[in-house]
């Protein structure tokens, strides 16, 4: 017996030395990991712009007399000062640009101050990714800076317009940004000098470096100074199209986002109105918090101690699923490399592994456990968890935007996003969208809400209240998708999410929470990206 339990605490103690061992590499890799999303803009900042450029299409709608009721509908969607408001959003997007480029080039001293000859070779590789990545950003200051004198021209400035044009001329280090600036300038300069010779290589150029609204009306410009009335008739004509179903796509994108975040203010008003009501009536055989929130404040029963929730996640979840299966997938492949419908096959077949081997880690550390107790792992397809998941995603809308808006403030469109969201914003394969959808809608909010409230936080019970299991569920919820710039809006939707499985004990509740919250994102990036 003395013997058995020599071994016993033998395997303990190199089991402990393991996960100490995985532990230290994991917050390694993890802390530069989030580390290395500082510089990287966030996908808010490419989904406003994309907004931006719908709304700009949209503005040239004009309504014929049988639709003439719709352009209030156009005015309270667009606006009725959108080039100023569009100029805004591509000043803040160049300031955003030039303020990542300024980090970098302080990276670049960092790196030439303080390399020793042992890490020349290492300095040098990184010298060379951060020259290259300020390249690209200083590409797309040129990019906005073209279409920010576009805007001016529209907005009957064409002297400001043609300085802007002159400026990029004078100090881009891009060979094809200073000629399309002279093209520019030459097509607003009046007297225009362009002729019918030189129009179609300047209207290829056109084609090729601008898209949606720019383009038609750099073109629209060329044809009134080449006096081509037919190809401005018909210009005009196909922008008419084009704008009305902009204006379709803005408001499948805006009026459901209005009235589901108007009805989750609804509710939370409800649930502040009741709550003065209690307060004011003092129960006195129910506390305020077990009527406002019955049920949450009842603790799980965990069999099992910190060193299996320790040997989950650190283990199965960091260690195999972010960096292991990442590391082997990358000796095969480069997703980089792969067409688009290639991603999506990658991003499909790459989670549902990491989460199947993930949950296979925790089957294997909780199996001498069983039978749970019945609250454990629950889903209640008779409960109601229809009316938590929906409401408590009505709730989530408002609350974790204004949380987004604040966090914005913080990191100026810098610190990561999802890189996911800006394949599916700029995504055209019908085929990769729909794997896409299946990993972002289906897959995550079955795994993610298994692992993270169906176990993580009712583990936490053991040791700490409901409310604090939550909060720290919530906070590694948002850590784990390793992005400097969500952790803060992630934790917000992750406490949410603890909230309303701590209120239902019914897993199924969350996870719909958590499919409508990833759905309505994919679809409103889909939407924009169509657009554009």
């Amino acid at each position: 017996m003395s013997l058995d339990r020599q071994n016993l605490d033998s395997f303990q103690l190199l089991r402990r030395i393991v996960l100490g061992i995985l532990t230290v590499f994991v917050l390694y890799k993890l802390i530069f990991s989030l580390i290395g999303t500082i510089n990287r803009p966030q996908i808010q900042g490419k989904f406003e712009l994309y907004q931006t450029n719908l709304v700009l299409v949209a503005s040239e709608w004009k309504p014929t007399a049988e639709l003439e009721g719709l352009g209030a509908l156009q005015t309270a969607i667009i606006g009725t000062d959108f080039l100023k408001a569009a100029s805004q959003q591509y000043e803040s997007a160049r300031a955003s640009d030039v303020q990542a480029i300024d980090k970098l080039k302080l990276s670049l001293s960092d790196l030439a101050t303080g390399s020793t000859d042992r890490d020349q070779q290492s300095a040098a590789i990184q010298t060379k990714l951060i020259d290259k990545t300020i390249s690209s950003a200083q590409l797309e200051i040129d990019k906005i800076d073209l279409r920010i004198g576009i805007l001016q021209a529209a907005s009957k400035q064409p002297e400001q317009a043609i300085k802007t044009w002159q400026k990029v001329g004078a100090i881009s280090g891009q060979s094809t940004s200073k000629h399309i600036a002279a093209s520019l300038i030459e097509i607003w300069k009046q007297p225009s000098e362009i002729d019918r010779n030189t129009a179609p290589q300047i209207a290829a150029e056109i084609n090729t470096n601008f898209d949606g609204w720019f383009r038609d009306r750099v073109q629209a410009q060329l044809y009134t100074d080449l006096g081509d009335k037919t190809a401005l008739a018909s210009l005009l004509q196909g922008e008419q199209i084009k704008a009305q179903n902009a204006l379709i796509k803005l408001g499948l994108n805006t009026v459901p986002r209005i009235l589901i975040g108007l009805s989750g203010v609804g509710l939370i008003v409800f649930f502040i109105v009741r709550f003065i009501i209690l307060l004011i009536q003092r129960q006195a055989n129910q506390s305020i918090s077990d009527v406002l929130f019955a049920n949450i404040n009842t603790q799980w029963k965990s069999p099992w101690d910190w060193e299996i929730v320790w040997q989950v996640f650190m283990l199965g979840f960091f260690f195999v699923g972010q960096f292991l299966l990442p590391f082997v997938f990358s000796a095969f492949v480069s997703p980089g490399s792969l067409t688009m419908r290639g991603q999506g096959i990658y991003v499909f077949a790459s989670y549902a592994l990491m989460s199947s081997l993930t949950i296979g880690v925790l089957y294997l550390s909780i199996k001498s456990y069983l039978p749970l107790p019945l609250d454990w792992f629950k889903f209640n397809w008779k409960s109601n968890w229809l009316l938590w998941g929906i409401g408590g995603y009505l709730i989530a809308t408002p609350i974790v935007i204004v949380v987004s808006i604040l966090n914005e403030k913080i990191w100026q469109g810098q610190g990561g996003s999802n890189p996911l969201l800006q394949i599916v914003l700029e995504g055209k394969d019908s085929i990769a969208l729909l794997l896409f959808f299946l990993t972002a809608a289906v897959a995550a909010p079955l795994f993610e809400e298994f692992l993270f409230r169906g176990f993580l936080l009712p583990s936490l019970t053991r040791y700490v209240p409901v409310w604090v299991a939550i909060c720290l569920s919530g906070l590694l919820f948002g850590v784990a998708h390793l992005s400097l710039s969500e952790i803060i809006p992630l934790t917000t939707l992750g406490i949410i999410l603890g909230i309303v499985y701590a209120r239902t004990k019914n897993l199924l509740a969350p996870m719909l929470l958590h499919s409508l919250w990833n759905s309505t994102t994919l679809i409103s990036l889909y939407i924009l990206g169509s657009g554009n």
